[in-house]
């Protein structure tokens, strides 16, 4: 009610990704909390190596067919 939406998720700033999803990722609108980490994790994620094995898991756990 009126307040600055601090611990309610309103407000992440969304241009703190540095990396694009791979081509077989679809856009994330219906991630749950778990998924939605998972892609900003993978998003931001500097080390290509890490960066594929986080994607791997949101495949993984969203039933994504490894590419």
């Amino acid at each position: 009610m009126g307040g600055t939406g601090s611990g309610s998720g309103v407000g992440i700033p969304r241009n703190t990704a540095k990396y694009p999803p791979p081509a077989d990722i679809p856009d994330g609108n219906d991630d749950d909390v778990v998924a939605r980490q998972l892609r900003e994790a993978a998003m931001r994620e500097p080390d290509p190596a890490v960066r594929e094995k986080l994607w791997a898991e949101y495949r993984k756990y969203k039933g994504i067919e490894q590419p």
